[in-house]
């Protein structure tokens, strides 16, 4: 059976002399695991289309559960990213934590197109690294089944927390007289639970539509990326890299 699909390449794994093994985030497969017989090849029509961080229209033949890619024609290869290894490596990173949070054959067009935009955003650079990273890390959260309660204070109920913590455990933002006791409160200011809210209600096109000063931004990274690594139970090897480049 023949399918034609856009996705995005999260993994490439060389095999044989010249073939791929790739790992592909679709718009309505899911993810899904597919081979490219001579992908490596410089003569191949499809090496462009199945380069790692590279949105593509794909022609997959199925044969009992397994996918073969016939064709790929890339639509974007954010090319900004592969003039910066440090663009390239917090990519990376993105692609990293798609693949663990996406499903095998789950359709979630939400999970792709915040991967989309973020990888985007890094290529133009438009927006700070650490803005577009820390959107990403809680846009995934949402998507993974972990959305934060960050609307008031769990214990007061004040919409306006006096000196704002996370509680990394939680889940929950409050006043640090409140939650502030607990060994993972992590602190935040009222710029940076703005930020958490405002990236979890805006529309999909819109997240990466605010800005901060450093420190908010500082701390509003901190909270986001120890709260994934938190929910996920897993370090990542990209993130580590790309925190080494610095």
């Amino acid at each position: 059976m023949n399918h034609i699909t856009d996705g995005l390449v999260l993994r490439e794994v060389a095999y044989r002399d010249s073939d791929k093994m790739l790992t592909i985030l679709s718009q309505d497969l899911g993810k899904i695991s597919a081979s490219c017989r001579g992908a490596r090849s410089r003569q191949s029509s499809m090496r462009a289309g199945t380069q790692l961080l590279t949105y593509s229209n794909f022609t997959l033949f199925e044969n009992r559960g397994r996918y073969t890619i016939n064709a790929a024609e890339p639509v974007e290869m954010f090319t900004g990213l592969r003039k910066d290894i440090l663009l390239l490596s917090l990519g990376a990173y993105f692609a990293e934590v798609l693949e663990v949070i996406s499903e095998e054959e789950v359709p979630t067009t939400g999970l792709l197109t915040t991967g989309l935009n973020c990888l985007y955003a890094l290529s133009v650079r438009k927006k700070p690294q650490l803005l577009i990273k820390a959107t990403f890390e809680l846009r995934m959260m949402m998507f993974a089944g972990y959305t934060p309660d960050v609307l008031e204070c769990p214990v007061c109920g004040n919409e306006e927390p006096s000196e704002p913590v996370f509680q990394i455990q939680s889940g929950r933002a409050g006043c640090s007289a409140c939650l502030g006791e607990e060994r993972d409160a992590m602190p935040l200011c009222s710029q940076s639970l703005s930020a958490l809210r405002y990236i979890l209600l805006a529309e999909p096109k819109k997240i990466l539509s605010y800005s901060l000063d450093e420190k908010p931004l500082t701390l509003l990274a901190n909270v986001t990326e120890r709260y994934l690594i938190s929910r996920l139970e897993r370090e990542f090897s990209t993130l580590k890299f790309y925190k080494s480049l610095f």
